[in-house]
């Protein structure tokens, strides 16, 4: 018997807003690198996806960040899909930034203000 994979998409802008982004999403083809490997990094926008997928165990939310530098991102922290989805449209570069919460580290998009230099937080002066 066959494994049950449901994708539902939920909410797509960009570059994921297309019947592609959403067939390989059903089909399980997408490929990502997850967020916690390239924390601290520099991305650029191109779109976003939200999905949930319900397998015979479980049911989880993913939300998939299209970048121009590492493709497809995931990430299960709905502060970091909340973070990127508050700046869409507003900025198109973003760090991407670990943070510590009640209940251990998650994650968030920091908007980068200008094209000029980008800063590390060692770079700055505070």
């Amino acid at each position: 018997m066959a494994s049950k994979y449901e994708v539902t998409v939920k909410e797509k802008k960009g570059s994921c807003d297309n019947e592609l982004f959403e067939k390989m999403a059903k089909k399980g083809d997408i490929t990502s690198v997850k967020l916690a490997e390239v924390v601290n990094q520099f991305v650029t926008l191109n779109g976003y996806a939200k999905c949930t997928i319900k397998t015979d165990d479980k049911e989880f939310d993913v939300f998939y960040l299209d970048t121009e530098e590492y493709g497809l991102i995931s990430s299960g922290s709905e502060i970091f899909a909340n973070s990127v989805i508050d700046y869409y449209g507003e900025v198109n570069r973003l760090r991407l930034s670990e943070v510590k919460t009640k209940k251990g580290k998650t994650y968030k998009a920091v908007p980068v203000l200008s094209g000029k230099k980008e800063e590390t937080q060692n770079d700055l002066p505070f």
